[in-house]
C-alpha cells in the first residue's frame, strides 16, 4: 500500500475512533484500539491537533484526546 494512502486510512481510523468515543481516548488507548505503535499514534494526534481538528486535555500524566464540536 502506498505510504499516502496508508497515511490517510490511519488519519481515517483515529478520527473514526475517537468519533465513535465522545469521552475522549488516551494515545495509550487508541494506540491499543487501533493496534498501532504509541509513537505513531502521537505523531498523528499532533497533526490532526494541530489542523484544530482534535483538542486535549491532561489528566494527571495522561492527555484525553477528543474530536473538536463543530458548530453548525
Amino acid at each position: 500500500m502506498p505510504r499516502e494512502s496508508r497515511e490517510r486510512e490511519t488519519r481515517e481510523r483515529i478520527i473514526a475512533t475517537l468519533s465513535a468515543n465522545k469521552e475522549g481516548l488516551t494515545i495509550s488507548d487508541l494506540s491499543r484500539v487501533l493496534g498501532i505503535h504509541y509513537t505513531t499514534a502521537s505523531k498523528y494526534l499532533a497533526v490532526l491537533e494541530a489542523e484544530n481538528k482534535l483538542t486535549h486535555r491532561d489528566i494527571g500524566m495522561a492527555k484525553v484526546f477528543k474530536l473538536k464540536e463543530v458548530i453548525a
